[in-house]
C-alpha cells in the first residue's frame, strides 16, 4: 500500500474532481482557524480567501 503523500498516477486523477469541491472549502472550520489564519497571512480578500500576498495601496 502506497503511503499517503505518493502518487496514485491516473488512478489518483480520476478522483480530482472531488477535491474541494464545496464552495466554501476554503473558509475556516474551527473559531481559532480563522485566528491562525489570520496572523499567517493577514486579512482575507474579498472572497475570503487568504492568499498572503502584499495589496499594493
Amino acid at each position: 500500500m502506497p503511503q499517503t503523500n505518493e502518487s496514485q498516477g491516473s488512478e489518483e486523477i480520476l478522483h480530482m474532481d472531488k477535491v474541494d469541491v464545496h464552495p466554501d472549502a476554503h473558509r475556516a472550520t474551527e473559531p481559532d482557524e480563522e485566528q491562525v489564519l489570520r496572523e499567517l497571512y493577514g486579512e482575507p480578500d474579498t472572497d475570503g480567501f487568504f492568499r498572503g500576498e502584499e495589496v499594493a495601496g
